[in-house]
């Protein structure tokens, strides 16, 4: 994240201006049904959909959407094409850089989808799947907060 003050979640610049993520959270986290919440994997900040999370922002570089393996199947070769998505292998989310504006108009429109998904049949709600910065997390750490978090949902 960026060193600076604290803006929705996601760090401000140190000359005040607002990143990307911060500006993706502000926009996303005022849509009916949009909250902003810790994401799960217990890094960055997540806004939720539906019961469940459908994007994390880890840092103010990086966006990644949870848009469920068949819309990923539908639209992946799309995606990829565009330069500006990468596909996480085996997993229901997307990353994209957040470099310009348009980066930003990708991510507020692919969020769409991902909302759209979250409320289909293609995420049970309240489900949690790994993102990419839980998946590289190092041997055990998934697990542990996996259980913790599957406890605390259970109380």
């Amino acid at each position: 994240m960026s060193i600076g003050r604290n803006h929705g979640g996601v760090a401000a610049h140190g000359n005040g201006s607002i990143s990307l993520a911060g500006r993706i959270v502000d926009r996303l986290n005022s849509w009916p049904g949009v909250a902003k919440v810790r994401a799960d994997c217990g890094m960055g900040v997540a806004l939720t959909a539906g019961g469940s999370q459908i994007m994390h922002l880890h840092t103010d570089d990086e966006a990644e959407l949870r848009l469920s393996r068949p819309v990923i199947e539908r639209l992946g070769g799309v995606l990829t094409e565009s330069g500006r998505v990468r596909i996480k292998p085996d997993s229901e989310w997307i990353a994209v850089r957040l470099d310009t504006d348009s980066d930003m108009a990708l991510v507020v429109s692919l969020a769409s989808v991902a909302i759209k998904a979250s409320t289909a049949a293609d995420i049970a709600p309240h489900s949690y799947a790994p993102c990419g910065a839980a998946r590289a997390a190092p041997e055990g750490t998934l697990r542990r907060l996996t259980t913790a978090i599957r406890g605390s949902r259970d109380r």
